[in-house]
């Protein structure tokens, strides 16, 4: 997987705007908490390039609670972390958090 990391506020309107082309997933990530690393490796292990054709990006949540909190507002969901969330046509399509953030879902949304 190719995680862009989101590291402004001001990337989510871009963020926006790509997922009008193609579906673009975000994952809200805690590097303090374990689960938030065991959802993100078994991620990275399933995942296919090929097969999943979108762009991914990573928010640290600690670091960048800011962007956290724009996502929340800009999108309606409950901030958690691990927390996945597709975007496509500038809306959500997908919100899911903790231990159901698993690939099978994701999968369903391949570009």
């Amino acid at each position: 997987m190719n995680w862009i990391s989101i590291k402004n506020p001001d990337t989510i309107p871009e963020i926006v705007e790509l997922s009008k082309k193609e579906k673009v997933m975000i994952l809200k990530f805690s590097p303090k908490c374990a689960i938030n690393y065991v959802v993100r490796n078994l991620l990275e292990r399933e995942w296919v390039e090929g097969e999943m054709r979108m762009k991914t990006y990573m928010v640290d949540v600690i670091s960048n609670k800011d962007i956290s909190e724009k996502l929340e507002k800009e999108f309606g969901v409950t901030h958690e972390s691990p927390q996945a969330l597709i975007l496509e046509n500038g809306k959500p399509v997908f919100s899911a958090s903790h231990g159901k953030v698993i690939f099978s879902e994701l999968r369903k949304y391949a570009n």
